[in-house]
Formats: structure tokens, C-alpha cells, sequence
């Protein structure tokens, strides 16, 4: 019995530091979704919306995106999807420095019977310039700083995203705006 002991002490001596460590790693993964076929960050998947026509779909996110995003461009549309250039301004603190940053980023919505497909994409950090935008890719912005500043890029760009992926959602299928609760 005490040769067992032994043996399970000397595993639980290397078993606990390794959970730390991979706990650690888990805890400083990516925030926002990849591509796994182009490496870009990309936000996408199908919502149900039962009893919806894809032209009423159609209808709800064009008037979604024009409350909630204010347009930069006009929406282009035909009878099967709807896509705009959004932006997103937001401030994020590298060391005790904040920087404003300008999030540029296509919406595209493809509709049918009973559903649709978003696919939030081709994400940029730049400026519109006499109205042409300057800018270079989010990946690009995000690896020139060190791994662990990362994090506070994405993470205000990965909670804009669920938000605004809720509030689609729920309009399309509720056809209003969600409200949040008030938690006072």
C-alpha cells in the first residue's frame, strides 16, 4: 500500500502544476472567431426565424442596420442578401495609455424562408479619408503588439460583435429592438 502512495503522490505533484499551466493557457486564448481557411476574423452562422418570408428577413435587417450601425455607405441589396460597411470606435489601454481605435467591418445577410446567414467580416482598423478608407486588416493591427495586450483589443471588439449578433437576432425575429434590462 505505501509503494502506491508514493506513486500517486508523485503524479499529483506533476498533475496539479500542469492543470495551472494549461488553465493559464486557456485563460489567455483568442476572443474573436478565425477563419479556419483564411486565418481572418470573421463572425458567422445561421439563426432560424420560423414563419419569417426571406423577403420580410430581408426587410428587418435593413432596417436593423440602419438603426444600428450609423451607415457609412448606402446598403447594397438584392432579393437575396443585404450587406453594409459598419464601424465601431472604441477605446483600448496598452499599458496605462488608452488608444482610440476605429473598427471598420462588412455585414453581409443572406436570406431565406425561415432563416438567414450573417457573416460579419473583413475587419479593418483605419480612417475615412475624403471618403476612402485607410486602413489595414485587424490581424495585421493586433500582431504588432505583444501577446499579452492581444487581449484588450479583442475583448471590447469580441462583446460589440455578440451584442450586435443578439441584436439581429432578436429583431429579425421580433421585429423591434432588444432593450436590456435595467440592473440597477
Amino acid at each position: 500500500m505505501c509503494f502506491f502512495d508514493k506513486i500517486i503522490m508523485k503524479k499529483r505533484k506533476i498533475i496539479v502544476p500542469l492543470i495551472l499551466f494549461l488553465s493559464f493557457y486557456v485563460g489567455q486564448s483568442q476572443l474573436i472567431m478565425i477563419d479556419s481557411e483564411t486565418g481572418e476574423y470573421r463572425y458567422e452562422d445561421v439563426v432560424r426565424a420560423e414563419g419569417i418570408s426571406s423577403g420580410e428577413i430581408r426587410e428587418r435587417v435593413t432596417s436593423w442596420l440602419t438603426n444600428y450601425y450609423e451607415p457609412i455607405e448606402g446598403i447594397s441589396q438584392d432579393s437575396s442578401s443585404v450587406k453594409q460597411l459598419n464601424t465601431y470606435k472604441f477605446k483600448w489601454t496598452l499599458i496605462r495609455k488608452a488608444i482610440d481605435v476605429e473598427l471598420f467591418f462588412d455585414v453581409t445577410v443572406k436570406v431565406k424562408d425561415d432563416r438567414f446567414k450573417y457573416d460579419f467580416s473583413n475587419f479593418r482598423i483605419g480612417k475615412m479619408i475624403k471618403g476612402d478608407l485607410q486602413a489595414m486588416t485587424l490581424k495585421t493591427y493586433i500582431e504588432r503588439f505583444p501577446e499579452s495586450y492581444q487581449i484588450y483589443i479583442e475583448q471590447p471588439i469580441d462583446e460589440e460583435m455578440t451584442r450586435a449578433i443578439e441584436s439581429l437576432s432578436y429583431f429579425v425575429k421580433n421585429n423591434k429592438m432588444y432593450v436590456e434590462e435595467d440592473d440597477w
